[in-house]
């Protein structure tokens, strides 16, 4: 291995050669990543366009889970932060929330 670089550093044209040649793969490279950025760009922007000026229009559907969320998930989180920090397993819980069965329609 040590012979191969020796040669080639031993010929100054074939060093400029391969150093241009690394020079042009990560021009091209680069090149690719902007045109991937530059085009992430414009689909976000034009995301945030649709959504800030057509929300009114065509708005973004309900989801539904908030309502059930709020019964499931509030009951278990901690009212003082700062106090029940250290409380990791919710000991503090006196019951869990009632399960609700799912309703078929």
């Amino acid at each position: 291995m040590e012979t191969v670089i020796e040669r080639i550093l031993g010929h100054p044209l074939l060093t400029v050669a391969l150093l241009l040649l690394c020079v042009l793969m990560l021009y091209a490279l680069f090149k690719r990543l902007l045109k991937m950025l530059a085009f992430l760009a414009v689909a976000v922007t034009a995301y945030f366009g649709y959504v800030h000026f057509l929300e009114k229009e065509y708005p973004l559907p309900e989801l539904g889970i908030v309502d059930e969320w709020k019964e499931t998930v509030l009951p278990l989180l901690p009212g003082d932060w700062n106090r029940t920090f250290l409380d990791g397993n919710l000991s503090g819980l006196g019951e869990w929330p009632e399960q609700k069965e799912p309703q078929v329609d």
